[in-house]
């Protein structure tokens, strides 16, 4: 069992805010993975964090979006990342 609740964007006891910032990480990342779940608990943190995974992943880059996400993957199988 998660210690830090998971939320679920079509749960309706899900606050509006945290709704909001799941709504914005699923366009971002376009799949809603757990971990963004479990940051919808503080959205002000989720937001923080994608912006700063755009900025790092995504901002000022000549790679097209597709090179980059295999560059991400490659550098995560080689370092036994696979969260």
């Amino acid at each position: 069992m998660a210690r830090i609740p998971v939320l679920h964007e079509n749960d309706p006891a899900t606050p509006a805010d945290a709704k909001a910032f799941l709504e914005e990480a699923a366009q971002s990342r376009g799949q809603l993975v757990n971990i963004y779940r479990a940051m919808a608990n503080r959205p002000e943190a989720g937001q923080a964090f994608l912006t700063l995974a755009h900025t790092v992943y995504r901002g000022r880059t000549t790679l097209a979006p597709k090179h980059a996400e295999l560059a991400y993957l490659t550098a995560t199988v080689v370092n036994n990342c696979f969260y």
